[in-house]
């Protein structure tokens, strides 16, 4: 069971009905076999990542292209003094990004072996049960190499990737 959750200046603990809102997504899951996940979209593409692997979200900042760059890496972005490659995976699961949401940059990893990603609209918390785990679908050639979970929420299927292997595959 979580620590209460206590408000600063040494105000009383808030109700329990009101901590587990505030709570981090993993204290709130009751049943510690489901899959937690961040999901988000490129395209029509539905992605996942544990909320480790993404480190920070943040609308889109100015880009430096690169010369003769792959077409899949836009170019360089400096968040908080931090230089950081970008790239674009719309090509790589042969999708275009949904025109009427917002683009937004997505950081895989942390430190010096972080990495943007261009995505479709905010990203949000899903959780799958283990028996919603399936065999990926056909994907494209450079994505297939890289999945490592498949889960089906309704009809869609969400694809957990190895970004670290799929971003070489693109770069």
């Amino acid at each position: 069971m979580a620590a209460p959750f206590h408000l600063p200046l040494g105000l009383p603990p808030l109700p329990p009905e009101l901590a587990a809102l505030l709570a981090p997504p993993s204290a709130t899951v009751e049943n510690p076999d489901q899959i937690v996940r961040q999901a988000f979209r490129v395209g029509r593409m539905r992605l996942l990542a544990p909320f480790a692997t993404a480190s920070e979200l943040t609308e889109m900042p100015d880009v430096y292209p690169l010369p003769r760059a792959p077409d899949n890496l836009l170019g360089l972005v400096n968040l908080h003094g931090r230089i950081v490659p970008l790239f674009d995976l719309a090509a790589l699961f042969e999708t275009e990004h949904l025109p009427r949401e917002k683009r937004m940059l997505l950081v895989i990893g942390h430190g010096d072996q972080a990495a943007g990603i261009v995505i479709d609209g905010l990203p949000r918390r899903m959780v799958f049960a283990p028996e919603s785990k399936i065999v990926p679908p056909q994907l494209p050639a450079g994505a297939a190499g890289a999945v490592l979970a498949t889960y089906l929420a309704g009809n869609d299927a969400w694809f957990e990737f190895d970004y670290a292997q799929l971003l070489l595959q693109v770069s």
